[in-house]
């Protein structure tokens, strides 16, 4: 997949608002997101998730946890 690929994503809070992304890094992303979500209540706040998401970062798209 190209480094510079993007997909179109829309936000779930604000209807109709889309963004185009780097695909590699989004996809990274919600896989480490996934990895990190407990499968129960109550879930993370978006602090406990930032956290939590790191270790599973891919170090190719996010070396280090940088601008993750």
């Amino acid at each position: 997949m190209p480094d510079d690929e993007k997909i179109l994503i829309e936000s779930i809070t604000s209807p109709h608002h889309t963004e185009r992304v780097n695909k590699a890094k989004y996809m990274a992303m919600r896989h480490a997101l996934l990895a990190a979500l407990p499968e129960g209540a109550p879930g993370l706040t978006v602090a406990e998730a930032n956290i939590a998401t790191l270790p599973h970062l891919s170090e190719i798209e996010f070396p280090g946890g940088a601008r993750a």
